[in-house]
């Protein structure tokens, strides 16, 4: 693997919730190349932040993803996480055979907003 890339283990953690809000602190450190302390940390600061929600169920940790919040680099503060997601997240074969009403996306807005247009987007492919 490269010693750099483009986006931050927090972008990366982001994406891999957003294919799959299921999936385990194990399977996501692996996916991403960290440990699960941490993605443990950076969901912290997700939730924190407002990008996330978690949410218990039975032993384990479902997450809803808020499209609408805005990217924190000033460069890049004009998107929302909706952008991010239906830029870069995984596609279908990737992501499984889930639909995407279940990828653990709040989807909030009116019709034209960036949540509308992540949905839409989602829809077309």
């Amino acid at each position: 693997m490269a010693s750099w890339t483009f986006l931050s283990n927090h972008a990366h953690v982001l994406l891999c919730v957003a294919a799959d809000p299921d999936r385990t602190l194990h399977d996501i450190a692996e996916r991403v190349g960290i440990t699960e302390r941490g993605v443990q940390l950076i969901l912290a600061d997700l939730i924190a932040e407002g990008y996330l929600e978690r949410e218990r169920v039975g032993r384990r940790n479902h997450y809803r993803i808020h499209p609408e919040g805005r990217l924190r680099h000033p460069l890049e503060a004009h998107h929302r996480v909706a952008d991010l997601v239906a830029a870069l997240g995984l596609d279908d074969a990737e992501r499984g055979t889930r639909p995407a009403a279940a990828a653990g996306v709040v989807r909030e807005g009116q019709p034209g907003s960036a949540a509308s247009r992540f949905s839409a987007r989602k829809a077309d492919r």
